[in-house]
């Protein structure tokens, strides 16, 4: 039986009339986490460039999701964006290559990330760990998703673990019970400590961040870390911002650059 006779998933089809329609804070992405039967990675993280909860499914996308929220550049950021199965299939057909199924049901080709750009173009986004590139089948379904976004005159990138590199990954992990919804640490702090964290930093001309952290730990005589927690807090929420590539530990307080403190605890997300 040809795959075009072969009937679409129904699990897929029911998605496909609620998902992957809409932008901003209106996105529902085609995946949740909560359906994978084996969660692994996969992180919720709400984006400061959205102002809504995103669904990753894994470490790397986490990585590339973060890359992309944290350029000024990006209005939107829509991920696991379903691509319509009937171009899927003409795409399968052209290129001679078995489409995507599951024990004899067509699924839904998805791209990890769709970018929206302030100069209206768009990047549509494949993440890999760079150890699966050698996969033919990974391969042919990377080729269903470049056919598709350059047919409609959309960039594509393939993006893989050798992109982040190692001081990216330690402030990543440094920073991660921050943006993670599913942790406890993410639902801790308040923007309002945020502000007070900058106006307490404000006092001080320039010196190791952490270290200026521990002494307003001393000063108030606060919990040892508390100020680090905030400070964690308020990089994951953009309230302060860091050069992704400097790893946190040798950060300097020159190195950070803040939002307007009074408008921090009133700020709304882009939509």
């Amino acid at each position: 039986m040809s795959d075009a006779k072969k009937p679409v998933n129904s699990k897929h089809l029911k998605r496909l009339a609620e998902r992957g329609q809409g932008v901003g804070k209106h996105y529902l992405p085609f995946i949740f986490v909560h359906e994978l039967s084996s969660k692994g990675e996969s992180i919720r993280v709400k984006s400061a460039t959205v102002g809504r909860v995103h669904h990753l499914l894994s470490g790397i996308e986490f990585a590339a999701f973060l890359i992309f929220d944290w350029c000024d550049r990006v209005i939107d950021i829509r991920e696991q964006f379903p691509i319509p199965i009937e171009d899927t299939l003409i795409i399968c057909q052209q290129l001679g290559i078995k489409h995507p199924q599951v024990r004899g049901e067509l699924s839904v080709v998805t791209t990890d990330m769709l970018v929206d750009f302030k100069n209206q173009k768009s990047l549509a986004v494949a993440v890999k760990p760079s150890d699966r590139l050698g996969d033919k089948r990974t391969i042919e379904k990377l080729q269903i998703e470049k056919s598709y976004w350059e047919s409609k005159g959309c960039s594509w990138k393939l993006f893989t673990d050798q992109e982040v590199g190692r001081q990216c990954k330690e402030n990543l992990q440094w920073l991660r019970p921050y943006f993670d919804q599913d942790m406890a640490e993410a639902q801790q702090c308040t923007p309002a400590d945020s502000q007070e964290l900058i106006q307490r930093l404000a006092i001080f001309k320039d010196g190791p961040l952490t270290k200026l952290c521990a002494t307003l730990d001393d000063q108030y005589e606060l919990t040892p870390g508390y100020h680090v927690g905030v400070l964690r807090y308020a990089i994951a929420n953009r309230h302060i911002k860091i050069p992704l590539e400097k790893v946190f530990h040798s950060l300097s307080l020159s190195d950070i650059a803040t939002g307007d403190v009074k408008s921090i605890g009133e700020a709304s997300y882009a939509s």
